[in-house]
């Protein structure tokens, strides 16, 4: 077949020639194969999410009723700010089974750990005085969240079987914890914003050495080949960069892949054998990465005449070929504003379809940005009249060659991304940071059922800095709340001054005074009570002179001492010698803002990471493009042209695009962010913004500056030599 002839004289132009063509076949592999590297990264984080997720629901325990064989309790301890959390567990039948990785039950003043604990409690002192048991064993992986996870499980001591709860086993049916919606949209849009510039990053990769390309497909017209024996003929040279960057990306992958047990940013971390391609995805990208390839070098001969007598390209795009790349921008905004309306910004989170949509909307308006791009820079180009020698130069070369916006379109659209991905960040801390409190010296330990509250106390008082203590009871009924605490925390919460023991208040609603209420199995009479305001609901009693209430167990305990963290890390320490069943109260909030912190990273890391790639992609390209253009280049020094005025020029040549672009990606990224936000949330911290356009501005001029050398060698008169 004539056409498999003309594909394979395209791979053989590829693979053969001189030391240039190998360079620019490894420099095309080398670009490929990062963008495939971190495709298959990505494609490889729902395989990973789904393996953590059954390890966590494998190693849950199992309370639903039946035929109970344990005794569990969840405790956890707090050390620095990180969260400790395990079981304590004790066996009630012979065949009672073992958590996932760990060979048998620990019995009282038995420890198992997990890796990492183990290397903290021998590193850190005031970690293994939290742990006074013996360690008997080390958790395995299958037992593991991830690689450096803090859990623990250990012996069930005697006194406090009363307050663990029966298990049937471990691995409950019930399904794992889901995100927040607030967190679920920014990884949709934090997914959208990262694969469309890698895309980009892979297209211009494929396009390196396009202007040598052209000029050796007229070579071959000129000896009589048809337009569309050139068009296979390009399609093999191209599908060789390809698919040997393909090659190369999946090798890079499971190379690198090793190394995740060891790189775990903010709690977000997987083993080496989780992370494994979805295989739709997978082969998705298999195809997709060389049809995208030949399709690009196909697209580009639309606009250039490859005849017999060389290489000629359309100047002037004709002007409908703006509309699609609107058009894109304009569809992305159109369904972003149609799905956040059907149902509101919670539901559009709870459902998979609804959200998948939303991501595909933030796609299009970045892919029509990149679009955008090049056609913009091309306008600018033909309106500005500069009178330096320097910008007429860069800009007479925008006008005839659209490559150096095309590839500044990833740089532009990393930033337009970022800019919106910052501004939901911001969201997010929103509903993740706690409201500022007035008291940060009051903290709040949870007790668990039938603790011992002397015992307790007894171990706060030891802790020094400690100033009060209070005890709060808490009895719901039907309608209502009973509230028993000392006038200390009444005054403080209720804002009032009258308060002595015996004293009743009122916020909201509850029985008149003189009902009858049945509290702990006894009878209580209503007091007559004050309306108050505050943050305790119901009826609040001063207690001390009510024996009733007095015979409550307390739900909490409020400890006002320092208010400094390493006071809470004190505090739990105390405690948990007496029973780690006790919690902070801001343990919860901790785990909000460790979550979030670890969702930021991962997004900070992507961007970075796509930075990166897009700053290789444009130095990449940027250096080709010189090499390129070396002999018109060095016909211009050779006419007198001085050397200092080509290298501003190629300055200015990528100053203007960069210029057109960040304002290009500022209106667009915020526009972004304003409609993907929930009401009332989209806010803006300008120095953030001013930070990231700094950066990328930056990233620009650096990358250009590294051209020079290229130009210089460029100017020589070796240049000028030609066939």
């Amino acid at each position: 077949m004539r056409w498999a002839d003309d594909l394979v004289l395209g791979i053989r132009l590829a693979v053969g020639g001189s030391r240039t063509s190998w360079a620019r076949l490894a420099l095309t592999a080398a670009g490929v194969g990062l963008g495939v590297t971190v495709l298959l990264l990505a494609a490889s984080i729902g395989p990973a999410r789904e393996a953590k997720s059954h390890r966590v629901q494998a190693a849950s325990v199992d309370s639903t009723p039946g035929d109970a064989k344990l005794k569990a309790r969840h405790v956890s301890v707090s050390w620095q700010g990180r969260l400790i959390t395990g079981v304590e567990l004790a066996a009630t039948a012979p065949d009672a089974p073992a958590p996932p990785g760990v060979g048998r039950i620990p019995g009282p003043g038995e420890l198992v750990v997990s890796p990492e604990l183990l290397d903290l409690m021998r590193t850190e002192d005031s970690v293994r005085a939290r742990f006074p048991e013996s360690v008997i064993g080390v958790i395995a992986d299958a037992g593991l969240p991830r690689p450096k996870s803090l859990i623990f499980y250990a012996g069930l001591p005697e006194a406090h079987h009363d307050s663990a709860h029966p298990a049937a086993g471990f691995g409950s049916g019930r399904p794992p914890a889901t995100l927040l919606p607030i967190y679920r949209l920014l990884m949709v849009a934090a997914i959208s914003a990262l694969l469309v510039p890698l895309g980009i990053f892979v297209l211009v990769a494929t396009r390196l050495g396009a202007t040598g390309r052209a000029q050796r497909l007229a070579a071959i017209r000129l000896v009589g080949a048809s337009r569309t024996q050139i068009r296979w003929i390009a399609s093999g040279e191209t599908l060789t960069g390809a698919v040997l960057g393909l090659f190369v990306g999946v090798a890079l992958f499971f190379a690198a892949r090793p190394l995740a047990r060891f790189i775990e940013v903010e709690g977000v971390g997987f083993f080496p054998t989780d992370l494994l391609p979805d295989p739709l995805l997978g082969a998705l990208i298999a195809l997709g990465v060389p049809v995208v390839a030949v399709l690009s070098a196909l697209l580009a001969l639309r606009t250039e005449d490859v005849g017999p007598l060389g290489l000629s390209r359309a100047v002037e795009l004709p002007r409908h070929r703006a509309g699609w790349r609107f058009g894109l921008i304009g569809a992305g905004a159109a369904l972003i504003v149609v799905i956040s309306a059907i149902g509101g910004y919670w539901q559009v989170m709870a459902d998979a379809r609804l959200a998948v949509g939303l991501g595909l909307g933030i796609a299009l308006v970045l892919a029509g940005t990149g679009a955008v791009l090049p056609w913009l820079v091309g306008k600018v180009a033909h309106r500005l009249e500069p009178d330096g020698i320097a910008p007429l130069l860069a800009l007479r070369t925008l006008r005839f060659d659209a490559g150096t916006p095309r590839v500044l379109s990833g740089v532009v659209v990393v930033l337009t991304g970022s800019l919106t991905l910052q501004v939901l960040l911001g969201v997010a801390a929103q509903f993740t940071a706690a409201p500022p409190s007035d008291t940060p010296d009051r903290w709040v330990l949870d007790l668990p059922p039938r603790a011992e509250v002397r015992s307790l106390e007894e171990a706060i008082a030891l802790v020094g800095g400690v100033r009060q203590v209070s005890e709060v009871r808490v009895h719901p009924f039907r309608g209502g709340l009973v509230t028993s605490t000392d006038c200390v925390e009444i005054a403080e919460r209720l804002d009032v001054d009258d308060c002595v023991n015996g004293s009743a208040y009122l916020v909201g609603s509850a029985p008149a005074p003189g009902t009858k209420l049945k509290i702990n199995g006894q009878d209580w009479v209503v007091p007559q009570h004050k309306k108050a305001n505050g943050d305790l609901w119901g009826l609040v009693v001063a207690g001390g002179a009510d024996p009733v209430l007095a015979s409550v167990p307390p739900t909490e305990l409020v400890v006002r001492g320092d208010p400094d963290e390493s006071f809470g890390d004190r505090l739990l320490a105390a405690t948990g010698r007496a029973d780690r069943g006790v919690t902070l109260r801001r343990q919860f909030e901790a785990g909000q803002v460790e979550l979030f912190a670890s969702l930021r990273s991962g997004v900070i890391g992507g961007s970075v990471l796509l930075t990166l790639l897009a700053v290789i992609g444009l130095a990449a390209a940027a250096v080709d493009q010189v090499w390129e253009r070396r002999r018109p280049t060095a016909v211009l020094a050779a006419n007198g042209v001085p050397p200092k005025v080509l290298a501003v020029s190629a300055l200015w040549q990528s100053a203007i695009p960069a210029a057109v672009g960040i304002g290009l990606a500022i209106p667009i990224g915020l526009g972004t962010a304003w409609l993907v936000a929930p009401s009332g949330r989209f806010r803006v911290d300008w120095t953030e913004i001013a930070t990231t356009v700094a950066a990328a501005a930056v990233v620009v001029l650096v990358v250009s500056l590294c051209t020079l050398p290229a130009l210089r060698s460029a100017i020589r008169p070796a240049s000028l030599r030609t066939e």
